[in-house]
């Protein structure tokens, strides 16, 4: 397995439901991976707005940290660890 930092804006597809929101594909590069599963999220509520982390697996079982920066709503892939 390899990772690799990204930081980069994405865009995503994400549901809002029961007050929490779950990526599921996003686009990077052109290509839209899908999301297979969310392994854990968790939020950093530091400073003036809360961040939203997710680590997913594509449908390539690729692990992707995505950010939800709720200030402005914009997502961000912060990295990559690769299955192959």
């Amino acid at each position: 397995m390899r990772n690799e930092a990204i930081d980069e804006a994405i865009a995503v597809r994400a549901d809002f439901q029961g007050g929490m929101v779950t990526p599921v594909a996003f686009k990077r590069r052109g290509r839209e991976h899908r999301v297979r599963s969310v392994n854990a999220r968790w939020v950093d509520r530091a400073g003036k707005h809360p961040r939203f982390y997710f680590s997913v697996t594509d449908e390539n079982g690729d692990v992707y940290q995505l950010q939800l920066q709720a200030g402005d709503l914009l997502w961000w892939l912060d990295s990559v660890t690769l299955e192959a």
